[in-house]
């Protein structure tokens, strides 16, 4: 009997990128189920959906690949977007896969339904991976399950939601696995890839980033060993945002904007970059040195970027006061979490601070081992300034979530088996069950308030 049971355990983990994709299917046709008349009436669900589909048709219909102008807009001149083909691509080659098969009509609502989901495939992935290298290889499904628990980053993938922020956390998501993977230079690639790849997409991101970034150093200043993982990234963050530049950036990001990968970020990150890969050549013996050496050139950068583009030390988006007292202070996703109704404050807030708790947890277990502490405490510091930003806009909200899910699913992996190993039967349907009520909040992930906007 404990043969079989052997057996199946093990083809249960040995098999995790499978059961994976089983639940990423799962998840898919659950949220097609639930937005079915709204994919049906082709409801896209807000402003920023609806400019992205005409971007995509424009594109089909011929405009130029690096014109991203909308000319229904503003016309005749257009009004720049300052968006990224790179979300465009799936969408279009979804419909132009379906054409020939399905007509325009209906390839269009099947690339609007299936579109957002591939990337939360991605995060998916990411979750299960972080959890099994962190927890146990056994605990990649409780990643997953409270990934999909996580309402407001999870909305950013259902059917319809076809603008850029689904990809956003997909990318934030590979940023973590690279920030805690054993193997340090392919870590660092993958940070330093993913960090390329969300900045060419936009810019909200750029603060957690940076400080994965900064993790990351901070990770060789402790320990000299893990100059490669520091190299790699400096090298991929460098060589990607170039390449993102080139590829991707419109005629009008080919000017000094601040608010996309322009001449302004792709000069810091390749200053970041080149940082990053000369730091570790260095001759830096003690941790004081390099971190000493790391301070001064991030402060050079910092200083460098004030001199060169002072234009960009205010609001990304260069709006006059009028029109951010008019506009932008009365967005509500951009209002602080605590000024919107309790309801929502708890279905936004309840997973990061779950999160958290779960992070301080595995700090506190993992103090006398250096190996299981870093990754705990890089993870960890990510997502308390996810949460932090809370309190500025609410619009951190999916990407605190994102961020906490590895600490909360530390708190499942710690009570969950030893309520199942009890001989009590009660105990262990109680003892589960309100363990998930607690972590995983099924019923905000059922029945979700609207996310704030």
């Amino acid at each position: 009997m404990a043969d079989v049971e052997q057996a199946e355990t093990d083809f249960y983990t040995k098999h995790w990128r499978l059961w994976v994709a089983i639940f990423w299917v799962a998840a898919a046709f659950f949220l097609l189920y639930g937005r079915w008349d709204l994919i049906n009436w082709f409801a896209l669900g807000d402003t920023d959906d609806n400019l992205r589909m005409m971007q995509v048709r424009a594109l089909l219909q011929g405009q130029d690949w690096f014109d991203l102008r909308q000319y229904r807009l503003d016309p005749p001149y257009g009004a720049n977007v300052h968006w990224s083909r790179i979300v465009d691509l799936p969408i279009a080659g979804i419909m132009l896969l379906l054409r020939p098969l399905l007509g325009g009509p209906l390839a269009e609502t099947v690339a609007v339904s299936l579109a957002p989901m591939l990337p939360m495939a991605v995060a998916m992935g990411s979750m299960a991976l972080i959890c099994r290298r962190l927890l146990s290889p056994k605990a990649f499904a409780l990643g997953v399950a409270l990934l999909l628990c996580a309402h407001s980053a999870r909305g950013m993938w259902t059917p319809l939601r076809i603008d850029h922020h689904g990809w956003q956390l997909a990318m934030l998501s590979l940023a973590m696995v690279g920030l805690v993977d054993p193997k340090r230079a392919r870590g660092g690639l993958l940070l330093g890839g993913a960090t390329a790849l969300s900045f060419s997409i936009g810019l909200e991101m750029l603060l957690y980033l940076a400080a994965m970034g900064a993790a990351a150093a901070l990770m060789w200043v402790r320990d000299p060993r893990d100059a490669p993982r520091l190299i790699t990234y400096g090298a991929s963050l460098g060589g990607g945002c170039a390449l993102g530049y080139l590829l991707f950036a419109s005629y009008d990001n080919r000017m000094a904007v601040c608010d996309a990968l322009s001449p302004v970020w792709l000069s810091v990150m390749m200053a970041a970059g080149m940082v990053a890969v000369a730091l570790p050549i260095l001759p830096l013996r003690s941790w004081i040195a390099r971190l000493g050496a790391g301070a001064a050139c991030a402060l050079l950068i910092g200083a460098g970027f004030a001199l060169a583009w002072p234009d960009c030390l205010g609001r990304p988006e260069g709006v006059s006061p009028e029109l951010q007292r008019l506009w932008l202070d009365n967005v509500r996703e951009a209002r602080p979490i605590y000024r919107h109704d309790w309801n929502v404050v708890v279905a936004v807030v309840s997973l990061p601070a779950v999160g958290l708790i779960g992070y301080a947890i595995m700090l506190w277990r993992t103090r006398r081992d250096a190996q299981a502490l870093v990754p705990w405490a890089a993870l960890g510091m990510v997502a308390l300034i996810a949460a932090a930003t809370l309190l500025w806009q609410s619009r951190a909200g999916p990407s605190a979530q994102l961020l906490a899910v590895p600490g909360a699913s530390a708190i499942g992996w710690l009570l969950i088996p030893p309520i199942q190993k009890s001989g009590n039967m009660l105990l262990r349907v109680v003892g589960t069950v309100g363990t998930f009520l607690i972590i995983f909040r099924p019923r905000a992930a059922i029945c979700p308030p609207a996310h704030a906007r």
